[in-house]
């Protein structure tokens, strides 16, 4: 070393004298100095070259920092924060001393781990990472699916990092939670609840209103505690943004708090709504369009079986019953209305029962079947028709009615002349029945007609100038009508051409006695009107019937031959029949 000192000294000498000398020269002192220097111990003097020292540092990679600050894109905040499952964004700006691409990442707590070449990781829960992306730009990440911080908490931390991917020497800034309103913690909004739903009023008519009731359960209170809304929904199908999709029985809306709360709304039924059982279904929503944890909620709700009625009631059209005689068809009566209504629908309707009656019975349409005075139909005899789904529908019933049953005509000489026949008709739907309608009466009309047994009256073998005397010939006059009956008798001249023997030559009446004591002569011109009183017959087993007793006398200068001639009996209805005739 001593001689490298050496060298540089031989070098410098002069340069020191030099400095030196003008040094002195600038303070003005003027020193006359001598140097002796021996050229051999100049010679001899050790020189001293330049050399060199290395200098180093190690620069290590820098971190990348924000630009800024942090934030939540949207801002969440106590009136509109993020629902458990929902998502909430972060965006940050970066800077990078050397370029290196970055990642923005968003962690539970302030612990962050750099990758050399890769992504960083979070210490704890990692809410999001944006991907690889220059510095100088804005990154943004996006947390999905957010989980439930749990019961009661509404608010959540964050910690934002940038990180760089330097191959060896990755790095993270500090952590930057952001600032203000857009700053850590993000707000949470938890699920409301359906603690249970029923029909709290129940068992109504259709068309009553029924209220439903949700107890349900929301205890976000930051800001204010949530408003709810509840929708009872008619079909289990529902959605925040447009409600019921099967149609909505009702809504109605609650504030959330500390403690379950109940929410109700009203609805009624259309009319006709079918009795029973319906099922309906609740849902829930908070003001922050979340949907209940358990919405679709089922319960039940139920109508009542109403009882049939039935509008006006027609018989026979309004016209007066004609029945016809006995040995004819039966008549047919017809019962219809076109008003039979049931609340739960016509299609609820199963049947309906009628009864045609004589107005006289005391028990009315509860009347013990008898076919002279009270016809009892069964469903069988009646139709429901009409009925496309609405709440009307037609009813018919109808019967064929004896030609004996009893007439409400014939003046005053008819006891049940002030009585009239009447249809009530009786629909009822399996459940509770409903009141008779009834129609007003309608008449039913005398009806007289007769039937003679023997198809002739034979008088037999006889002289002229001679009568029958006490040997008479009788005709048996049946009752075919519905009223005590008489008959009009007329006949014809007998002949044997060009012969005649003059029909009131004939005599008749109601006594067999000889043929001077009957009654009545035979006129070819005028009916003799026979009072008979025959009885109104009450079965069309048993006949009610008159005998009419015939005698003849033939005229002197008969010439001898068979005679013959047509009497004719035409039936009336008998005025002088009394009461008991009627039956």
């Amino acid at each position: 070393m001593s001689k490298i000192i050496k060298k540089s000294f031989r070098q410098s000498l002069p340069f020191i004298m030099i400095a030196l000398i003008i040094n002195l020269s600038v303070y003005g002192l003027v020193f006359n100095l001598t140097f002796g220097f021996d050229d051999a111990l100049v010679k001899w003097m050790p020189s001293a070259n330049a050399d060199t020292a290395t200098s180093s540092v190690t620069v290590r990679n820098a971190p990348p920092s924000f630009v800024g600050f942090a934030a939540e894109s949207p801002t969440s905040s106590s009136t509109s924060p993020v629902n458990v499952g929902g998502s909430i964004g972060f965006v940050g700006t970066s800077t990078d001393p050397e370029g290196n691409n970055v990642y923005l990442i968003v962690c539970s707590t302030g612990v962050v781990t750099a990758h050399n070449g890769g992504a960083p990781t979070c210490g704890a829960t990692q809410y999001c990472i944006s991907g690889s992306q220059v510095a100088g730009g804005q990154s943004s990440c996006n947390y999905s699916n957010v989980a439930d911080p749990g019961a009661l908490v509404e608010t959540v931390n964050w910690n934002a990092f940038f990180c760089d991917d330097h191959a060896s020497e990755a790095n993270c800034s500090a952590v930057n939670q952001g600032s203000g309103d857009s700053g850590s913690p993000f707000y949470v909004n938890h699920a409301p609840t359906i603690v249970s739903a029923s029909t709290t009023d129940n068992f109504k008519n259709p068309g009553a209103l029924f209220t439903f009731t949700a107890t349900t359960s929301d205890t976000d209170a930051a800001g204010s505690f949530d408003l709810l809304t509840l929708s009872v929904c008619k079909t289990n199908s529902w959605s925040t943004s447009t409600g019921c999709a099967g149609g909505t029985w009702c809504t109605a809306t609650a504030t959330g708090a500390a403690t379950a709360v109940g929410i109700s709304c009203q609805a009624s039924t259309s009319v006709p709504w079918m009795h029973g059982a319906s099922t309906t279904y609740a849902f829930v929503k908070d003001w922050h369009a979340m949907p209940g944890s358990n919405n679709s909620q089922s319960f039940t709700f139920t109508t009542n079986d109403v009882a049939p009625t039935i509008g006006s009631i027609l018989l026979n059209n309004g016209n007066p019953i004609l029945t016809n005689i006995k040995g004819a068809a039966s008549t047919t009566v017809w019962a219809t209305s076109t008003s039979v209504s049931d609340q739960n629908g016509c299609i609820d309707l199963v049947g309906a029962t009628s009864t045609l009656y004589m107005s006289s019975s005391t028990l009315g349409s509860n009347c013990v079947a008898d076919d002279n005075k009270c016809y009892k139909l069964t469903s069988s005899n009646c139709t429901i028709s009409a009925c496309a789904g609405g709440a009307i529908a037609t009813v018919a019933c109808s019967v064929q009615i004896a030609y004996h049953s009893i007439p409400t005509t014939g003046s005053g000489t008819n006891p049940y002349a002030s009585y009239g026949w009447v249809s009530a008709i009786s629909p009822y739907d399996g459940g509770p029945q409903s009141v008779l309608g009834t129609s007003s009466p309608v008449e039913l009309v005398v009806n007289s007609a007769l039937d003679v047994t023997e198809t002739s009256i034979v008088y037999g073998t006889m002289i002229a100038n001679t009568d029958t005397g006490a040997t008479t010939t009788a005709t048996t006059i049946v009752n075919f009508g519905n009223s005590p009956m008489g008959s009009d008798i007329i006949g014809t001249d007998m002949n044997k051409l060009p012969d005649v023997i003059a029909a009131n030559n004939q005599k008749f009446g109601v006594s067999n006695v000889t043929y001077a004591s009957l009654t009545y002569n035979l006129s070819s011109v005028t009916p003799q009107s026979v009072n008979l009183a025959i009885p109104r017959p009450t079965s069309s087993a048993v006949n009610q019937s008159s005998s009419v007793y015939w005698g003849i006398f033939v005229p002197a200068g008969r010439p001898s031959g068979n005679y013959t001639g047509t009497n004719t009996f035409s039936a009336f209805w008998d005025s002088t029949a009394t009461a008991g005739a009627w039956n």
